[in-house]
């Protein structure tokens, strides 16, 4: 069982490393600002199994399609351009 004084310190770790997160730029490539960000979630599920006992539990995946995504007229050309991208897969799928 933890502390309150070792979670107050597991906390002021986790907001420490969200305070160096930084952008991604000439010093900071993507991959290193990606491995960031997942230190933090990792962090932030440990404290929560720490706390409830109970690992989080995931948010299912949308099962929305990618075209209907897209607003009609949203972006001009966006949602006809994402259906003539997906067509050779669909094509394929009745064949």
């Amino acid at each position: 069982m933890m502390t309150d004084r070792e979670r107050a310190e597991q906390v002021a770790d986790l907001l420490r490393m969200a305070d160096r997160l930084r952008v991604p730029g000439h010093r900071h490539t993507v991959d290193m600002v990606i491995e960031a960000q997942d230190e933090i979630r990792a962090g932030l599920r440990r404290l929560h199994r720490d706390l409830t006992g109970a690992d989080l539990p995931r948010e299912p995946a949308s099962r929305r399609s990618v075209v209907a995504s897209f607003q009609p007229g949203s972006i001009a050309g966006t949602r006809a351009t994402v259906a003539f991208r997906g067509r050779p897969r669909v094509v394929a799928a009745r064949a």
